[in-house]
């Protein structure tokens, strides 16, 4: 394969290659998809707002080359970190003791693990992803004052009747970029960090033209990759005002909407 033809591929994990209900379904045909984008030259990424140690065994076994983790804060590929990006320890516990004052239940990710505040707990949302992160074998700290506490990205639930919020937000934006993703839910990623500079670090890394990168995502968090990559594909259940402005809709996961995609961009032939 000449260089120009080959294609690197992202996908975000949940909503686009398994299914968000309780199934957590993982259509063989997109495992099937991946691998023969892989057989035939091309790279297969991960693009995922979830930090490395959130990422699970079903899919880091499915073959992809590598992962830009924790919306472009770490990329591995080969199964080594490439880029991570420090966030000093002491703007992590500035916000976590902003978190306290504003009213904002915080989790804290890190490429290696999760902390919470011990005293700031009172969101069953965030009780309920900590027995999650526990129950798969993913440290979660719930000091902020201890030495080991530190994060790369942050997530937030907050009362439907938190007056707080804007000032948190503007508080947040010396250092972070307040992603709001409904039902009173945000993320929060450090300036400059998005899933668009993961794949433009590895488009440099391999020296591959934009115009063979092709992202593939279901919601708004995904929409600095879509919107960056020319070669954009978002899943049917996508919201309406971004389905618009993406290059192709696709079929949802549970309805082979990853290998139909790639069948019709030409990545890969029709298997049988």
């Amino acid at each position: 394969m000449k260089s120009t033809d080959r294609k690197i591929l992202f996908f975000d994990i949940d909503g686009t290659l398994i299914t968000e209900d309780g199934r957590r379904y993982f259509p063989d045909s997109a495992r099937r998809a991946l691998a023969q984008a892989r057989a035939n030259g091309h790279l297969v990424f991960i693009n995922t707002g979830r930090v490395y140690c959130n990422v699970t065994d079903e899919i880091k076994a499915a073959g992809f080359d590598g992962f830009v983790c924790g919306c472009g804060t770490s990329i591995y590929y080969g199964g080594k970190e490439l880029f991570h990006n420090d966030v000093s320890r002491d703007v992590c516990r500035d916000i976590a003791y902003a978190c306290r004052r504003y009213d904002m239940f915080g989790m804290y990710e890190h490429r290696d693990k999760v902390y919470v505040d011990g005293q700031n707990m009172g969101n069953e949302l965030l009780a309920e992803m900590v027995r999650y992160f526990r129950a798969n074998g993913i440290f979660v700290g719930e000091d902020v004052d201890s030495d080991d506490f530190e994060f790369d990205k942050f997530c937030c639930w907050f009362a439907d009747d938190n007056k707080n919020v804007p000032e948190f937000r503007e508080y947040v934006s010396q250092h972070f970029d307040y992603i709001d993703r409904g039902s009173n839910f945000c993320e929060i990623v450090p300036k400059g960090f998005s899933k668009a500079t993961g794949i433009q670090y590895l488009l440099d890394y391999f020296d591959i033209p934009l115009e063979n990168a092709y992202a593939f995502g279901d919601g708004n968090n995904d929409a600095p990759m879509l919107l960056y990559c020319p070669n954009s594909i978002i899943m049917e259940k996508g919201p309406e005002e971004l389905k618009r402005q993406v290059m192709m809709v696709t079929d949802d996961a549970e309805n082979d909407g990853i290998y139909k995609a790639m069948v019709k961009l030409g990545i890969i032939e029709p298997m049988e």
